[in-house]
């Protein structure tokens, strides 16, 4: 028996179908936030990699920007890895709305829209945990970037 011969009335599947649509919203929220620090990593490397060309770059400077871009490339592959599993989520939040709205006029069944809703949340989650490697990882390019200017405090 379809859903709609369930419950009667059309905008209670509507209803329904609004929280894989929040879940849509806020999981853009995301992608829009992972995307800028991809931009910005992007564009931290071409910066480290131009200064590391220039002539008049000192050896001890090369040095430190090799040690950077090791650990930016890491924090590239884990913002990239967060940005495609958070697009995944959104897939799945939006089956779900679909398979919700399908239901008016055929019975689907229900553990597979828990299924896939569940399988959405579990992306967002480890988009989440990628978030925080990559912040922990951007720590690091912090303290090689300020390593040498301490030395010379420490120096004078």
């Amino acid at each position: 028996m379809p859903l709609i011969d369930q419950i009667g009335d059309p905008l209670k599947v509507v209803a329904t179908a609004v929280t894989p649509v929040v879940m849509v919203s806020a999981t853009a929220i995301l992608v829009s936030g992972v995307n800028t620090r991809y931009i910005s990593i992007s564009d931290r490397v071409r910066s480290i990699a131009r200064e590391y060309r220039e002539a008049s770059t000192s050896a001890a400077r090369r040095s430190s920007i090799r040690l950077q871009m090791v650990v930016f490339h890491r924090r590239l592959r884990l913002v990239s890895w967060a940005a495609r599993v958070l697009y995944a989520a959104v897939g799945c939040f939006i089956a779900v709305a679909l398979l919700i709205s399908v239901s008016l006029s055929q019975q689907t069944p229900a553990g597979a829209t828990l299924l896939t809703f569940l399988g959405g949340l579990v992306l967002t989650a480890i988009a989440i945990i990628l978030q925080l490697l990559e912040l922990g990882q951007s720590n690091r390019t912090i303290e090689i970037e300020s390593a040498d200017v301490l030395s010379d405090l420490q120096k004078g």
